[in-house]
């Protein structure tokens, strides 16, 4: 496996970028999830409105946490995702999943701010998943960089590990 597909599916530190206290919103369920799912790795929220963010420490900017991160999760509204990008390419995070909405999808505004991204992630070293995306799932790592409901009644509400994808 690659080393950047080692990354999304088995990261051992994610930024969570948006980070919200409410679980059911976008940038809570990921973090939510992941203490569903039991993700064995370093979880850090980052909001700068919060000391802490659902039981983790939370940070006011990427560049601020301590570690070395194996993924970002960008969750905020389409207008804050490329300094969120460029903080990540600043930090050297290798894969970035932008879970917001508002690009080529939306509007030709929102296809030149997603290409835009595309710069951003190419000159700082980082690969890209999104912008739009519902992320994805690794129950073999027990990682979750989504927003979908698909688990709402934690643990036993994910499908069971097995050899599909």
């Amino acid at each position: 496996m690659s080393d950047i597909l080692q990354k999304l599916f088995y990261p051992k530190a994610v930024a969570i970028i948006g980070a919200s206290k409410d679980p059911a919103k976008t940038g809570g369920r990921p973090i939510a999830q992941n203490r569903d799912l039991g993700f064995a790795g370093r979880i850090y929220p980052v909001n700068p409105g919060a000391a802490e963010v659902q039981g983790w420490k939370a940070y006011p900017c990427v560049q601020d946490i301590p570690d070395e991160l194996d993924c970002a999760i960008i969750a905020v509204p389409a207008s804050a995702v490329p300094e969120a990008l460029a903080g990540c390419a600043e930090k050297r995070v290798p894969l970035a999943v932008v879970l917001s909405s508002g690009f080529a999808e939306y509007s030709d505004e929102g296809r030149c701010a997603q290409e835009r991204l595309v710069e951003i992630a190419r000159s700082g070293g980082v690969r890209l998943l999104g912008p739009n995306t519902m992320g994805g799932i690794s129950l073999d790592g027990l990682f979750s960089a989504t927003f979908t409901s698909l688990a709402q009644q934690g643990k036993e509400g994910w499908p069971q590990r097995g050899n599909v994808s």
